[in-house]
């Protein structure tokens, strides 16, 4: 067995990166971040966030800056050719 660091949370409970992951669900590098943020036993043990492709602003976001802000767009290709 590994030895894994011990976090103190503030009601005084002491745990584990790879015990918050496995009750929860998420990734150990998951765990590890919660854990070296945040030292409130509620935000450590919440429930994962669940993304969606199709409700997440995020996504869209990032496909049409994507596409505006790139090689395809025929502004910034020109300025280039003058550069």
């Amino acid at each position: 067995m590994k030895n894994h660091k011990i976090y103190t949370l503030d009601d005084g409970t002491t745990t584990t990166a790879q015990e918050v992951a496995d009750k929860i669900g998420i990734t150990l590098s998951n765990a590890r971040t919660r854990l070296s943020v945040h030292t409130d036993p509620v935000k450590v043990w919440r429930d994962k966030q669940e993304k969606s492709k199709i409700d997440g602003s995020s996504y869209k976001l990032r496909s049409i800056l994507g596409k505006e802000a790139s090689m395809y767009n025929e502004m910034f290709r020109l300025a280039m050719k003058k550069i």
